[in-house]
């Protein structure tokens, strides 16, 4: 009895004879192209009855454009040196209103923007922030203000303590109370304060959040911009130079001072980086210090050998004169 082959083709069933048994490995199938070429027109008229032609089938999702345009609305845009309001009112933790400018007097000071109900990327962005503070030897309250603001005008002032005292419990130093505030404000102020910052973001009435990005800032005592780091974590050696840069000379030991002039901030980044230039400069000069001071140390050995040796001479002179004359008083 012959095997068959049932193949349908737009709906209509065909019976062709089937190869024999042996012959159904690639090398024999490609002895009998009729086969192939029949079977490979069938799965593809399968194929076709399955996927709609036309433009339909290429459509983009119905919300990709929504999500592309909202993508394009945040971000963070640097303000370098640009004055903050600090004549904007705010409530702090206990729900007194305050001003920013409140927080700006002979300190640096770290700005976050977040919202308290946040369910990850600002939990992220404050715990980078927690472990990278806590890594320097710099405190917060003793060398650095820290100011933590919700973009969300919703949010309250019993939201916000519940955040400080879970994140002042976290930090384990003393001063930290006095030093880390969780603002609240309404919908004027927010807009304000992003908007001197450069930090854009928007709200989604879909899922009652807020796309946004991720970053912290670093301003001076009188309130400019000096430093913006992106992203949720935050390289301890960067957060200390920044602190110090911008403390405009209130922190900062004399050798980290000197240390920071071979290194440069680059905003692109957000990091610092090596300054070949001023590295180059700086070790020229510690060069020149060190060969200078070894010099001077040779010439001052140098000159006690040759007074010692003169000395010494003028000590053996003497003696034997004195033995010269003592031989002649004896004869």
């Amino acid at each position: 009895m012959t095997d068959v082959v049932i193949v349908v083709c737009r709906g209509v069933a065909k019976a062709l004879p089937q190869p024999p048994a042996v012959c159904r490995s690639f090398n024999v199938w490609l002895r009998y192209p009729g086969y192939s070429l029949l079977a490979f027109l069938s799965l593809l008229a399968v194929a076709s009855a399955q996927r709609p032609f036309g433009a339909d089938a290429y459509r983009a999702p119905a919300n990709q454009g929504q999500v592309a345009g909202m993508v394009s609305q945040i971000g963070i845009d640097q303000r370098l040196g640009e004055q903050l309001p600090l004549d904007l009112e705010l409530r702090d933790e206990t729900g007194q209103t305050v001003k920013l400018g409140d927080y700006f007097r002979e300190q640096p000071v770290v700005l976050m923007l977040v919202y308290y109900r946040c369910p990850m990327l600002c939990t992220q962005v404050a715990n980078g922030f927690l472990k990278s503070s806590q890594a320097i030897k710099y405190a917060i309250g003793h060398d650095y203000q820290v100011v933590t603001v919700s973009f969300d005008p919703r949010e309250t002032t019993e939201l916000a303590a519940e955040k400080k005292a879970s994140y002042v419990r976290a930090y384990r130093r003393e001063g930290a109370a006095a030093g880390w505030h969780f603002l609240t404000g309404d919908e004027e102020a927010v807009r304000r304060l992003t908007e001197s910052v450069g930090f854009r973001y928007r709200y989604d009435p879909k899922c009652d959040q807020y796309a946004h990005a991720s970053g912290i800032m670093v301003a001076t005592p009188d309130g400019k911009l000096s430093r913006y780091f992106y992203g949720i974590e935050y390289e301890p050696s960067y957060l200390r130079m920044a602190l110090i840069e911008s403390s405009q000379g209130r922190i900062g030991t004399p050798v980290e001072k000197v240390l920071l002039m071979c290194f440069h901030y680059d905003p692109l980044t957000g990091k610092y980086g090596l300054a070949i230039a001023a590295a180059l400069r700086l070790g020229g000069a510690l060069t020149m210090l060190l060969l200078g001071g070894f010099l001077i140390a040779m010439y001052r050995k140098e000159r006690r050998r040759s007074r010692a040796v003169r000395d010494e001479t003028v000590l053996r002179e003497n003696e034997f004169a004195l033995s010269g004359a003592d031989g002649i008083a004896s004869s």
